[in-house]
């Protein structure tokens, strides 16, 4: 069963009922694109992984140390950042989070 959200329909982002661990999960899927909330509670780490297609993160809400090419960011709400296809990666959690991961397929 493909539990997407259907093309029109409202998203409500803050709504994570049932999102009690930090696997993303599926919102959009479309032949380009995928779109996936992650939740994360304060402290969560997620450890230096890549994505093989190019990936924009949004922060939704909290506060995440989010580390690329070099750099350790800040994100907050309203701030995304991009990263090319296999750029190592790694976040970890300082305030309960919602993230917004858009990948290309």
């Amino acid at each position: 069963m493909n539990n997407t959200i259907s093309a029109g329909q409202l998203i409500d982002l803050h709504d994570v009922t049932g999102d009690g661990q930090p696997k993303p999960k599926l919102l959009v899927q479309t032949g380009p694109m995928n779109v996936m909330r992650l939740v994360l509670p304060a402290g969560k780490a997620i450890p230096e992984h890549k994505a093989a297609k190019d990936i924009t993160v949004q922060c939704v809400s909290g506060k995440v140390e989010f580390t690329a090419m070099g750099t350790t960011h800040t994100m907050t709400p309203g701030t995304m950042l991009f990263l090319p296809p296999e750029e190592l990666h790694s976040l970890t959690a300082i305030e309960d989070s919602i993230m917004l991961v858009t990948k290309a397929n």
